[in-house]
């Protein structure tokens, strides 16, 4: 088994923020100050779910409720589910209007508009348990970056003209019919974790080496920072790693490896692991998942930086 150093560190990277939307609607990003020079926007989810319409020929009104039909299509089956909504508008002259292919509709009456609204986002407004949201949570199938010397802001510009965005955007709509493919732009925190082991017998010559790494460590971690383009590069590839998505290649077998120069520091500063987390059911309401991990409200994953035969785990109980 592996050694252990007296004071150990991992890098935890805790998504901090994360923004849903379809690619002709990233021209609008900015415009919501979401993400900001504390909250950079690098790095990105391509991702499908069923697509989900309106059936107009089955709205209902009365003066005590509002009737809306909805259709969740997976694959060549239809499921409808119908959603009751107290009638506050104070008059059943309310008109739906959607045209082909349903996804949009309005709510109007003596041409004023009541409501104006894209299906999925009005459905994912709703409470999970409410609407029984399964067909909300979205399946990952590529994870990239977009990062560049002008700034966070300017992050959604260039996925706009982002060439691997693109052309994996569009495969995954040709090959996906019954899908809908969203874009989940993300924000990603740094959490320092530190243990110090005080049960395992260690060298003074240890120690005294301890005593002078644990300082610069730190320091490193909390106040200088590893190089932003080295951290995003890590974090992309530990969420590659994890979800294993169908249209990337690079990483999913070799991460972590102390060969990739593009997350070096690491290396350099003897870190013992690198962690991904991600809490997206209260964030943007719905569980992500890929054919290697199932559908959950809350991934944490850790990632030894060296074999066990190196180097134990940190997190392994002492």
């Amino acid at each position: 088994m592996g050694k252990r150093l007296p004071t150990e560190f991992a890098i935890n990277m805790n998504l901090e923020k994360m923004m849903i939307l379809q690619q002709s609607e990233l021209q609008f990003v900015n415009q919501f100050n979401y993400f900001d020079e504390y909250n950079p926007c690098h790095l990105y989810f391509i991702c499908k779910r069923p697509r989900l319409t309106i059936n107009p020929n089955k709205f209902q009104v009365t003066n005590e409720y509002l009737s809306l039909t909805f259709v969740v299509q997976k694959k060549n089956e239809f499921e409808e589910f119908e959603l009751k909504f107290e009638n506050n508008f104070s008059t059943e002259d309310i008109q739906l209007v959607s045209d082909y292919p349903h996804n949009i509709f309005k709510l109007t009456t003596n041409g004023e508009t009541l409501v104006d609204a894209k299906v999925s986002p009005f459905l994912q407004s709703f409470p999970r348990y409410y609407i029984n949201g399964d067909f909300l949570d979205l399946e990952v199938l590529y994870i990239g970056q977009s990062f560049g010397v002008e700034g966070a802001r300017t992050a959604p510009d260039r996925l706009k003209n982002h060439s691997t965005l693109q052309g994996i955007y569009s495969e995954a709509i040709i090959n996906n019919p019954d899908s809908e493919i969203w874009l989940a732009l993300a924000s990603f925190n740094q959490i320092t974790i530190t243990m110090m082991d005080g049960k395992t017998k260690f060298t003074k010559k240890e120690l005294d080496e301890d005593d002078e790494r644990r300082p610069k460590v730190f320091d490193k971690l909390n106040w200088e920072g590893i190089n932003e383009q080295q951290k995003i590069n890590f974090t992309e590839a530990a969420l590659i790693k994890y979800f294993q998505p169908k249209y990337n290649i690079i990483y999913k077998d070799s991460f972590p490896n102390p060969a990739h120069k593009t997350y070096s520091e690491c290396y350099d500063l003897d870190i013992n692991a690198v962690c991904i987390e991600l809490q997206t059911s209260e964030m943007i309401n719905c569980y992500m998942y890929s054919d290697v991990v199932e559908k959950a409200p809350w991934h944490m994953h850790e990632f030894l930086l060296n074999s066990t035969e190196e180097r134990k785990s940190m997190f392994e109980i002492i």
